[in-house]
């Protein structure tokens, strides 16, 4: 790597690690206020969410870094424009297209470790984090039992306990519903709930008391006295309308979603097909990376309307792209491109932009930065 490569790189790679860390932290705020009501409960940690925040970061990075590349070197490039030492470099016979070398290879690093995190630490994260958020919501429900109130957010289930001291009740009141036909009424001296093993439910935990049925079809009423009791209370739907990373389709690893599409393909091509696309669409977001470098240099090389220009042109071309890959991906899925090619739609016309563009500079000269 010669001075000009280490020179140029440096310029690029700090507005991209800046940006990378700006933006990561702008998703991770959206991604906690929008589970706002289960992050902070009342039975959460504050490592708890440090957590759930760590897991989330892989799937966030998805995003991210595209964009932050493409910051970080229209910055590095506009930088050097602002300056006028590309003009310098150009009188000097270095071409633009011995500029974007460095970009490239840039980009070349950065998208094999956007596409491992992507491909490997992306589903891994999502679906711990997403048993993390079981778990508090599990805690939550747990916390959120106070003394003297009916508590009902439990499907079928109604809490009461007259005294509630960290997390142990007494004076305990449980009315269980799940079978309408024979419903349940438990009164206990103490009780608690516990986090079961990872999934959707809780054991509810009773000692010292009695439970009352009526059993369907029968005038004769049962009472039974017991010392402990343990009840399994599925939270069902209760989790999975709080929890919004239930059914993350990016959980899936891609070994898991070409079986997936394999197994459909007989019985649902269409779906079979969505699910092939997807997989190709994990894969062609982290090559955005390697057309943003070639679009790069010129947009960051142009001094027409200062950074403006270069910030406005930044941000129209990560929503094209976003939109070209939206708009190839349904193709793909309706089965008027291959699977393969449709998600690459934008990878395509963001090259064949960034090519045209580099050639316009090699044809103006030092013109081109001016």
């Amino acid at each position: 790597m010669t001075a000009l490569d280490r020179y140029l790189a440096r310029e690029i790679l700090l507005p991209f690690l800046a940006g990378l860390v700006f933006l990561t932290q702008v998703l991770l705020a959206t991604q906690i206020l929008s589970q706002a009501d289960v992050l902070f409960g009342s039975g959460v940690s504050a490592a708890d969410v440090l957590r759930v925040v760590a897991n989330m970061v892989p799937h966030l990075l998805g995003y991210v870094i595209p964009v932050a590349f493409l910051l970080g070197g229209v910055v590095g490039v506009g930088r050097l424009a602002e300056d006028r030492e590309l003009v310098a470099l150009s009188a000097a016979g270095i071409s633009p297209v011995r500029l974007a070398r460095t970009p490239l290879l840039l980009g070349l690093v950065v998208t094999a470790v956007a596409l491992w995190v992507g491909l490997e630490l992306e589903p891994f994260g999502l679906r711990s984090a997403r048993i993390e958020l079981n778990e508090i919501i599990k805690k939550n429900v747990s916390s959120d039992v106070h003394a003297g109130v009916f508590y009902e957010d439990i499907p079928d289930w109604t809490v009461y306990a007259g005294e509630v001291k960290g997390g142990h009740w007494r004076r305990v009141l449980i009315s269980d519903r799940s079978d309408p036909s024979a419903p349940l009424l438990a009164l206990a001296e103490r009780g608690r709930l516990d986090p079961a093993e990872a999934g959707q439910a809780m054991r509810l935990v009773l000692e010292n008391g009695e439970l009352h049925r009526l059993p369907p079809g029968s005038d004769e009423y049962t009472l039974a006295a017991f010392r402990r009791a343990e009840f399994t209370i599925g939270l069902g739907n209760s989790i999975s309308d709080r929890n919004r990373l239930v059914g993350s389709a990016f959980e899936l690893q891609p070994a898991e979603i070409r079986e997936l599409a394999r197994g459909l393909a007989a019985k649902d091509p269409y779906q079979a097909r969505r699910w092939s696309t997807f997989l190709y669409r994990r894969i062609a977001g982290p090559m955005a990376v390697l057309v943003f470098a070639l679009l790069a240099v010129p947009i960051g090389a142009s001094r027409r309307g200062g950074r403006a220009f270069g910030y406005g042109a930044t941000l129209l071309t990560v929503v094209s792209y976003y939109a070209l890959l939206r708009f190839g991906e349904g193709l793909a899925q309706q089965g008027v491109l291959p699977v393969w090619l449709g998600p690459n739609v934008a990878n395509l016309a963001a090259a064949a932009a960034g090519l045209a563009l580099l050639a316009l500079m090699v044809r103006r000269g030092a013109g081109a930065v001016r």
